[in-house]
């Protein structure tokens, strides 16, 4: 009997702690962002593996459909004898009106987004400040978020998007985590389903912008819901601090306190683990004692 009920004790403590370690699994942060979003900017070299740039979409390209002026005196490659030769990121020298040749409509509506604004702003600065939300790191260009020898063509709706995440994350690591900890980005990234809405989903391909107020985020959001009304707009995918400017106080205060419930619900998770871990291991004690004590 006493064996029997020892048994029945233990299932009991063992059936309550299963929905516990749910309720941890739960409640922690996703680590998916550790491997996909890095703090540092895309960076380009002046040396070109010629077996990669065979398999990608530029591979029937000759280097002077894209760098014309190659053979001009004045635009030859860097001279050797130049103390900054090499030194400088050739993103930051290319005459992107090239891409214009081929690509008008992408080029057209990049000139229009945020990006580009931020890379007139940056132009007209001497010395040049970098990004507002990242001080010293460059506006992108289009060889920041374009390997232009290396991207391949025809991949799937799920291998850009996932690739564009990866390449946001380079500049925008704070709202790509918080996007890897939304419906959003578990069920894109991380079940791999096509449907799921990726960065360029909500903020465009080229022509960037930010959704900072529910009358530019419904349309957007209505585009996959198509019965969402204004309410809608409020619901906050990128729940994170660092990744809401002092000008957005209205979604920083709901995230203040999404990250306040955040932590409660973690305490409370800790001391039930407390207390149920505490109270099994003081039963086990109890019953070693018992049988310690028998003759």
């Amino acid at each position: 009997m006493d064996t029997q009920a020892n048994r029945n004790r233990f299932g009991a403590a063992r059936r309550t702690m299963i929905p516990v370690l749910v309720m941890v699994l739960l409640t922690l942060p996703g680590t998916a962002a550790a491997g996909v979003a890095s703090a540092s900017p895309l960076k380009s070299s002046w040396f070109v593996d010629m077996n990669r740039f065979a398999e990608s979409a530029h591979a029937g390209f000759k280097c002077q459909d894209c760098h014309a002026n190659i053979g001009a005196a004045s635009q030859g490659h860097p001279d050797r004898a130049h103390p900054d030769f090499l030194k400088k990121p050739a993103t930051r020298t290319y005459d992107y009106r090239q891409c214009l040749r081929c690509h008008k409509v992408a080029y057209d509506r990049y000139q229009t987004g945020a990006h580009a604004k931020a890379r007139a702003k940056e132009a007209a600065e001497s010395p040049p400040q970098g990004l507002p939300d990242h001080p010293g790191m460059p506006a992108p260009t289009c060889g920041d978020c374009h390997s232009s020898h290396y991207e391949r063509s025809k991949l799937s709706r799920l291998d850009i998007g996932r690739q564009m995440v990866d390449t946001c994350g380079k500049c925008h690591p704070e709202h790509t985590a918080s996007y890897l900890e939304n419906i959003h980005g578990k069920a894109g990234v991380n079940l791999g389903n096509p449907k799921s809405a990726f960065c360029t989903d909500c903020h465009g391909a080229h022509a960037i912008g930010s959704l900072k107020t529910p009358e530019a985020t419904l349309p957007t959001c209505q585009r996959c819901h198509p019965e969402a009304e204004t309410e809608f707009a409020n619901f906050v995918i990128h729940a994170s601090i660092d990744s809401v400017s002092g000008n957005d106080s209205p979604k920083k205060a709901s995230v203040i306190w999404i990250h306040r419930v955040q932590i409660a619900a973690v305490v409370v998770v800790a001391l039930s683990l407390v207390f149920f871990f505490g109270h099994t291991l003081m039963w086990l004690l109890r019953e070693t004692h018992e049988k310690l004590r028998k003759p």
